[in-house]
């Protein structure tokens, strides 16, 4: 296996400025300087037509940075992440297919439209129409603890479906029937995810539902949060990819589903 992490430089505290409007974390209730899940993030773009990324820039997605350093190719013609300073905002990218490193041995490609930005070294990725957030779900993932009132996370089995009934059973969501998915090869499982309407949120810590996740990243989010999870299994390696809309009314935005669609693990 290869070592994805030549490709890009991330840690726990990475968090651009322009991104910390958009998203927050369950711990950035206490900590608010830290990176978080989505908060406002997204808003309807008239009545049942779609979803528009809110950003800095409300005239239309930014426009690609072209940066003097040369682009990395890697085989097939897949790009490598451009790297950005700690504490920069990073550059719009141009379309194409690029390689998102996971861990040490895991990565994915996937193919991006112009104006794409790969926030916290590549976590989160966010497009004029939706966010997505892509990771391994490692040993440390899991459930939150108190989904109201309280931090951290309950870790659970290793597997997919060890995953996806503890996700299934978390207090505060709903979350409809498992469907098999198989995405770039890899086998698992999709969920859609809601705030449960007969959960008390408005009584919870700023009235939101801390979502499962790893502890000190996982989201918190409103009660008109609607998510897709796509759980899977990618060699033995569990991969999470999260469609994440909130506020959202109606079904989450189709094209984070067409670039989950174009998603691949090389080997």
């Amino acid at each position: 296996m290869a070592d994805w992490n030549s490709l890009r430089e991330v840690g726990e505290d990475v968090s651009p400025p322009a991104f910390e409007s958009l998203v927050r974390t369950a711990r950035s209730r206490d900590r608010r300087n830290r990176i978080a899940g989505v908060a406002a993030a997204l808003a309807v773009v008239g009545a049942g037509v779609g979803i528009g990324l809110h950003t800095r820039d409300e005239a239309g997605p930014p426009e690609p940075v072209h940066d003097p350093t040369p682009v990395v190719v890697l085989p097939d013609g897949v790009r490598a992440l451009p790297t950005s300073a700690v504490g920069e905002e990073p550059p719009a990218l141009d379309e194409g297919r690029y390689r998102f490193p996971l861990s040490d041995t895991l990565a994915l490609d996937v193919d991006l439209p112009s104006g794409t930005r790969a926030e916290v070294g590549g976590l989160y990725i966010l497009t004029s129409n939706g966010l997505l957030k892509v990771e391994a779900a490692t040993e440390r993932y899991g459930v939150a603890e108190d989904p109201c009132h309280g931090d951290g996370i309950t870790r659970v089995g290793p597997t997919v479906a060890d995953l996806v009934e503890a996700i299934r059973t978390q207090p505060g969501l709903q979350v409809s029937p498992p469907e098999p998915v198989t995405i770039g090869g890899a086998q698992g499982q999709y969920l859609l995810m809601r705030i449960d309407p007969d959960f008390d949120a408005p009584i919870c810590r700023d009235g939101q539902v801390n979502l499962p996740g790893i502890d000190g990243t996982n989201n918190n989010v409103t009660p008109s949060y609607v998510g897709e999870w796509w759980i899977l299994d990618a060699g033995g390696r569990r991969v999470v990819l999260q469609s994440m809309c909130d506020p959202c009314a109606g079904d989450p935005p189709s094209a984070i589903r067409e670039i989950v669609q174009s998603i691949t693990f090389p080997e």
